[in-house]
């Protein structure tokens, strides 16, 4: 008599070797399920291999310690461990150290683990001080992730820019890119846009990823890299052909070269993210000024973040015929103006004092751009009021911009705005 297990894990089917096993990516909630059914035979281990090593997560401390002793281990015996091909996706994050030049674990534990994982799918750092590396763990860092696609560097510490654009230089197969709190100790990149050469030459600046699709930026020199890419478009039509585009904390300094780099872009940019925090208040129009989407028209989704409103100021009592006040977030709407592409999703997410800053919203204009011709295409508009109230929020977003809830294609939340500006 012959007898088949079969087990049902939540995004996962395994079953015995002489019937066909389907398998698809599994989250975090089920890792402990699948870890029994590895136990179950040789097979059942093999085939719950690859979800259960997919991603790997070290920090400092002892399991990031151990963890690169194992490997170091098996790298004596010439040979590895037999879940390493099985690792796509490296999160790795340098220990705090009681003072900034005390021993990392990163540091000493980089060329092993550049040297195991050679076949990585997309690599995230954070808290590394480039300046802080040795040489050797520099060196293991660039070459070993170098065959990377996706490369995410968080909170990192670099002297110079030309220090952190010539990492990233070295990347040259990532197709998306994050830069998020990257902080560079002062900036040196030339004016001259013609430094933007071959690399043969000792002091060139790479050039961008080829293969660059997804660009991410918050917190990181975001105008001084967007110059490196946009002269490398400039000087080698059609190297760069960024897709996906996503910007926090966009403010003053750089809405100049963001308006550049946009209109550089034009009809290869097919989805935009842009975020902002409470500067948009009083630099709204001067920002959005130099944004011109017009250019950008087979743009498909826009998402914007981060769009804060104060609370108003008490009527004047003594006023007996007070003035009308002026809508807030006015910058929005004329950002939105000026979409010209045939969008299918819109989001944004408000973020309220209070009910009376929620109804001072330009609703009106809002609604009049969205209601015009070059909008119709839309199949889904997210409003996301980052509040918490009783459900008179809600009722007001789709009071105001009515036209679109009887379409049925506004949808809005109020709570935590869960959607993030800068991932990949």
């Amino acid at each position: 008599m012959t007898i088949t297990l079969i087990t049902t894990v939540p995004g996962l089917h395994l079953q015995s070797p002489s019937l066909s096993i389907i398998t698809s990516p599994t989250t975090l909630s089920n890792l402990a399920e699948i870890c029994n059914c590895s136990l179950v035979s040789r097979f059942w281990l093999y085939a719950a291999r690859d979800h259960l090593w997919r991603y790997v997560r070290l920090g400092g401390g002892r399991r990031g310690n151990n963890f690169v002793e194992l490997l170091q281990y098996y790298r004596h015996e010439s040979t590895l461990p037999s879940f390493v091909p099985h690792v796509k996706h490296l999160f790795i994050r340098e220990s705090r150290g009681s003072l900034s030049w005390d021993p990392k674990w990163l540091n000493a534990g980089l060329p092993t683990l550049a040297d195991s994982f050679n076949n990585l799918h997309s690599l995230e750092a954070e808290r590394i001080t480039w300046e802080y590396l040795s040489s050797k763990s520099r060196d293991a860092f660039m070459k070993g992730f170098k065959g990377v696609r996706k490369l995410a560097l968080r909170v990192c510490e670099f002297r110079t820019t030309q220090d952190m654009i010539r990492v990233i230089g070295e990347f040259e197969n990532v197709e998306a890119l994050a830069l998020d709190g990257v902080r560079c100790e002062w900036d040196d990149m030339p004016a001259d846009s013609e430094v933007f050469v071959s690399r043969t030459e000792n002091r060139a600046i790479p050039k961008p990823p080829r293969k660059l699709r997804e660009l991410a930026m918050r917190g990181a020199h975001t105008r001084h890299v967007l110059k490196w890419i946009w002269a490398a478009m400039k000087h080698d039509e059609g190297r760069v052909t960024v897709q996906v585009l996503r910007l926090g904390a966009l403010g003053v300094k750089s809405a100049p070269a963001v308006g550049n780099f946009l209109k550089m872009l034009g009809a290869s940019l097919k989805e935009l993210h842009l975020g902002f925090d409470a500067a948009f208040i009083g630099d709204g129009d001067e920002i959005v000024s130099h944004i011109d989407l017009s250019h950008n028209n087979v743009l498909k989704e826009m998402h914007v973040y981060g769009l804060i409103i104060p609370s108003l100021p008490p009527p004047d009592a003594s006023d007996l015929d007070p003035p009308p006040s002026t809508p807030q977030l006015m910058p929005l709407t004329t950002l939105l103006d000026g979409v010209r592409a045939p969008l299918r999703a819109l989001s944004f997410a408000l973020h309220p004092a209070d009910l009376h800053a929620l109804s001072s919203m330009d609703f009106e204009g809002l609604a009049h751009v969205l209601d015009g011709r070059s909008w119709t295409t839309l199949e889904d508009v997210q409003v996301v009021v980052a509040n918490e109230d009783d459900g008179r929020m809600g009722r007001i977003v789709n009071q105001r911009l009515d036209r679109l809830f009887e379409r049925g294609v506004l949808r809005v939340d109020v709570g935590f705005d869960d959607r993030e500006v800068v991932t990949i």
